[in-house]
């Protein structure tokens, strides 16, 4: 909701999981119209000694 109390919905297209060290370039590029969010956020088993995740969760969605 914004400040003049309009809400925008966004529905989820397509959830992948991608290897820590994939190219994902292609969540920052869109072939179709209109507006999308993607969120990017860490998944897979944590890695102490490098501390980071093995992999990485994308959810890709479209404006309603």
């Amino acid at each position: 909701v914004d400040a003049k109390g309009t809400t925008t919905t966004f529905i989820v297209r397509e959830v992948k999981i991608y290897d820590a060290e994939a190219n994902t370039s292609e969540v920052f590029s869109s072939s179709g119209t209109g507006a999308h969010l993607n969120l990017i956020t860490c998944a897979g088993s944590w890695n102490e000694l490098e501390k980071t995740h093995s992999s990485r969760l994308v959810v890709f969605s479209d404006k309603e």
